[in-house]
């Protein structure tokens, strides 16, 4: 029997080989060609979304508002292409376009004709809450002002931590303040001492709920949960637990509010927030889940997708959201009675956003084989997809369908890593292969499209990838890598390539390399320090000491503590120990290292230590870095540059494993 499984397994993969074939290969710039969707709202049975996709002509991203007809065809509703935000109110849809100090908003009237300015505010502008078109609430970034910077552009004065933020830039004394706008009144409401978040409004729009952080710097949170009356203005806080974050609320139609509720871990600090539901009348607030299998929200990553995160929602049922399961993303329901989890949509879709519709949800979603597109969930089981946005440009070209491969690492636990197949496989023959390591590390690989992967899938190399320990989907204490980082998580690592060679039998052991990003990064630094089985590496926006980390990234003070244990002036020998740079004498491997100038998230000088050491010890090494681009280049940097780092990664590889 497990002869004819192996047989049937072969058989099945030279006739998708063969298929494949017939299709057009996918390049190095395909990206480009995929739409990614956002923000789906429904209207009297009119489906409205926000489609956006890389101009490779014009070097930058458009976005635009479509309507889906009946036919699967999205209609382009907007041409200005800098569309970023929309809201539904009556026969109208407002628009929202950006800038550095002001926001424009624009009405499009029910015949969708052109779009005409309606109201300029000299902010900029973040989330909105829409009493009427005349009377809303928004919040909007604001700075304190530092005494003698009054010509800032030609110093940086820096007195708070965080001082800087990956994608924002400079980011002393910048808060996000609550305001009013009554006729053309605006009110600031909030603390501009603290930032506000999470705007959110009850069916009645009589409540407004949000939260407040202040600033301190620490890494333990302190966040308030506050309901604004939006007539009178009184506002009311709400005390559930300290040392807490809040998030995803969202009012249901009893009255009561739905949020996420993270309380501060010293032994697990990337523990998952709890599902939490406050009954208003008596102030009680209870917990439905603990969120430790089943975690609020899709982690899965990828280099072409879009989304938003959608808001919890809840009927009599129970309450349904998003969650990141093994390595799917189903929407799933917590049964209001004994917290029971069900899941509801099926593995073969990975769901970004899902809104009620009718006696289902409407989806926006992915599959192994195509990118993201609108479907219908019915409650009764049924899924059928409604637009044709990405499917009939995947269809036509070599996409390659990930093949699960099961292992065990060293606690017994059974895990599941993929393998992409080279696009022109043939029997017999051996293929370099690419160990690819996800970012987090508390991130998720899935089996939806990854252009990455299917770029050097068609060119000829077998892509594997898994979800070591640390990963999410699969529990608290799986995700728990305090003082384990390097570990448990390297041990699955290389058990899952060993596992690959044996079980694919087309890759060949002695032309593996190796690559990842940000955690995916950390790893390659630490994984060539500990082995020379791989052939070549990649080391992109990558972290070389734990010590200079901690207080260089934007992050590192809480970060680097949840996974090391310790900090500089405590444990500066072990967090010496688990910095892959204190192995750098030891590295034979050819190693690429990407990184960008305003990676504030892994900086620069992580990336260059790295690379220095490397030259210092004659390892062939070269260093590629991206100016104006932050920690986010590979899904959502300059397309241009998109490019040029995946034609360095894959001419590395060429050279080494070829």
């Amino acid at each position: 029997m497990k002869y004819k499984t192996v047989l049937f397994a072969a058989v099945a993969l030279i006739i998708a080989s063969y298929a494949t074939a017939q299709k057009l290969p996918i390049g190095v710039d395909f990206f480009g060609k995929l739409r990614s969707i956002s923000s789906l709202q429904e209207k009297d049975g009119n489906l409205f979304f926000l489609l956006k996709q890389a101009d490779l002509r014009q070097g930058k991203y458009i976005s635009n508002l479509y309507q889906l007809k009946a036919d699967g065809n999205a209609v382009l509703l907007t041409t200005g292409n800098d569309v970023n935000w929309f809201s539904l109110q009556g026969d109208d849809i407002i628009l929202r376009q950006s800038g550095k100090d002001e926001t424009i908003f624009k009405r499009l009237a029910n015949a969708y004709g052109e779009a005409l300015e309606w109201l300029k505010l000299p902010y900029r502008v973040q989330e909105v809450a829409f009493i009427t078109p005349d009377y809303f609430f928004f919040t909007a970034q604001y700075r304190l002002k530092q005494a003698g910077n009054s010509n800032a552009d030609n110093y940086r004065i820096f007195e708070e931590l965080p001082f800087w933020s990956n994608g924002r830039g400079d980011i002393d004394g910048l808060r996000t303040v609550l305001y009013q706008y009554d006729k053309g009144h605006v009110t600031l409401l909030s603390d501009t001492l603290a930032s506000v978040s999470e705007l959110t409004l009850s069916p009645d729009k009589h409540q407004l709920g949000y939260v407040l952080r202040k600033h301190s710097g620490k890494t333990c949170p302190d966040d308030k949960l506050l309901i604004l009356n939006t007539v009178s203005l009184d506002t009311k806080a709400w005390s559930v637990a300290d040392s807490s974050s809040y998030g995803q609320l969202n009012f249901t139609k009893e009255g009561t509010l739905l949020f996420t509720l993270r309380k501060y871990s010293e032994e697990n600090p990337q523990q998952n927030a709890a599902l939490y539901q406050l009954d208003l009348t008596n102030g009680k607030a209870k917990e439905l889940y603990d969120g430790d299998v089943y975690s609020v929200g899709n982690s899965l990553i990828s280099d072409i997708k879009g989304g938003n995160r959608s808001k919890l929602f809840a009927d009599k049922q129970g309450v349904y959201y998003v969650s990141t399961v093994i390595d799917h993303a189903p929407l799933v329901q917590v049964d209001y009675k004994g917290a029971q989890v069900s899941i509801l949509t099926p593995d073969s879709i990975d769901v970004d956003e899902y809104i009620p519709y009718r006696k289902g949800f409407l989806l926006i979603a992915s599959t192994p084989s195509h990118a993201q597109e609108i479907y219908y969930w019915g409650k009764g089981g049924g899924l059928s997809r409604l637009s044709d946005i990405n499917t009939s440009l995947l269809d036509s070209h070599q996409v390659v369908i990930p093949q699960p491969i099961e292992f065990t690492n060293r606690n017994g636990v059974k895990l599941r890593g993929y393998v992409l197949s080279p696009a022109c496989y043939e029997e017999g023959k051996k293929y370099p292969a690419i160990l690819d390591i996800h970012g987090g590390p508390k991130a998720t690989y899935g089996t939806s499209f990854f252009h990455e992967m299917q770029y050097w899938a068609n060119k000829g190399y077998a892509v594997i990838f898994t979800n070591p320990t640390g990963s999410n989907g699969r529990g608290n204490e799986f995700a728990r890598l305090k003082g384990a980082f390097g570990d448990i998580d390297y041990d699955d690592l290389v058990r899952f390539v060993d596992t690959a060679i044996v079980k694919t039998n087309f890759i060949d052991k002695m032309r593996i390399g190796v690559t990842g990003g940000s955690y995916g990064g950390v790893m390659t630094n630490w994984i060539i320090g500990h082995t020379d089985r791989f052939r070549a590496a990649v080391s992109q926006r990558s972290i070389s000491s734990w010590i200079s980390f901690t207080t260089l990234s934007d992050i590192g003070y809480s970060f680097g503590y949840a996974y090391t244990g310790g900090n500089p002036w405590n444990n500066y020998e072990d967090l010496w120990k688990r910095s892959p740079l204190a192995y750098a004498n030891r590295v034979k491997t050819p190693t690429l290292f990407i990184h960008s100038e305003e990676d504030y998230r892994c900086p620069l000088p992580e990336g260059i230590q790295m690379y220095s050491a490397l030259r210092h010890f004659n390892v062939p090494s070269r260093i590629v870095i991206f100016k104006g681009e932050n920690h986010e280049l590979s899904r959502s940097g300059k397309p241009q540059n998109r490019i040029k780092r995946l034609q360095e990664i894959t001419q590395w590889f060429e050279q080494y494993l070829r």
